[in-house]
């Protein structure tokens, strides 16, 4: 082999290095490229994520706060039943003590004047005809109505 043909063998090799280099280089940045748009894509679903979380988050927040304000006002509404409900106790307690009073005082009253049915408790003759709305005077007998 003479000194030209190993030259030339040098340049090739050197050629093919210098060509293997660039080629691998050129991968290398692609891959790069490539990685580093991933990333950005990547980065791109997080923050689209984590928007999307917040807009959630807000809505999560939203319908608690109308939550707790139900319940509130359902607190408020049984806490105004139970005042009606004890008011209306109150009130039918003292209906009942007005009743039993009142009953009371009718058996006194029944026990003081004797009654046969004939006579009021001015003395006078009982009219039957007020009873069933017949007699003349009375508001019910016919003459009165304003047909």
């Amino acid at each position: 082999m003479n000194g030209m043909t190993i030259v030339w063998i040098v340049v090739a090799v050197a050629v093919l290095v210098i060509l293997v280099a660039l080629v691998a280089g050129a991968a290398s940045r692609r891959s790069e490229r490539r990685a580093q748009q991933e990333a950005y894509d990547h980065e791109q679903q997080a923050r689209a994520s984590a928007a999307q979380a917040e807009k959630q988050r807000a809505v999560a927040d939203e319908v608690d706060a109308r939550a707790r304000k139900a319940q509130a006002d359902a607190d408020e509404q049984a806490a105004k039943a139970h005042r009606l409900s004890a008011g209306a106790s109150e009130r039918r307690d003292a209906a009942e003590q007005a009743r039993a009073v009142s009953e009371e005082h009718r058996t006194q009253a029944q026990n003081l004047w004797p009654d046969d049915g004939s006579r009021n408790r001015e003395g006078q003759p009982v009219d039957p005809s007020w009873d069933d709305g017949t007699h003349p005077h009375d508001p019910r007998h016919p003459r009165h109505s304003k047909n």
